[in-house]
């Protein structure tokens, strides 16, 4: 028996980082049983490919896959440019990459330290930066708009699409 029904994330599009693996996988698994389309982002080909059959073997063409490395920008801008040219809006995003060492604080080395806020604080930033200039998280720049009447979801009209280039609403 299940809480929730097969078809309540139907026409949903939502974006994990760090999807390849672990909770990523887990999360896109229960997604994609609940009727969402799900795009995996990490660093690792094989990985995020390895995941996308796993997790779509019961709904063909659910996931879709792209090597992106959310600490640079540029990788992130390009990768969400081509998610809006080809599904559509996102409507959710999980921001879930991340690196990890096993050891205390005072092991770390400066480069691991890095690695870890780099794929945390910076990947995050830059899946989110649409809305920055608006208040909460969400990588879908329709819901930045603040003539977006009430209950009028993310890609509904077209006038914010442009501010994934530009960064803030112009109307």
């Amino acid at each position: 028996m299940q809480a929730f029904s097969r078809g309540l994330l139907d026409g949903k599009r939502i974006l994990i980082t760090g999807g390849g693996s672990g909770l990523g996988r887990g999360v896109a698994r229960h997604l994609v049983d609940h009727g969402a389309v799900v795009h995996l982002w990490g660093r690792r080909a094989a990985v995020l490919e390895e995941a996308a059959e796993e997790v779509s073997a019961a709904r063909p063409g659910t996931v879709h896959v792209r090597t992106v490395d959310v600490r640079r920008f540029e990788q992130v801008d390009d990768a969400m440019e081509s998610i809006w040219s080809e599904h559509g809006p996102l409507t959710g995003v999980v921001n879930n990459a991340a690196a990890n060492f096993i050891a205390q604080t005072q092991g770390l080395s400066p480069r691991a330290f890095e690695a870890i806020t780099g794929t945390v604080m910076n990947g995050s930033f830059h899946t989110t930066l649409p809305r920055a200039s608006g208040g909460s998280a969400t990588a879908s720049p329709a819901a930045c708009c603040p003539r977006s009447p009430p209950g009028y979801g993310p890609g509904r009209h077209t006038w914010c699409r442009p501010l994934w280039r530009r960064r803030r609403c112009t109307r």
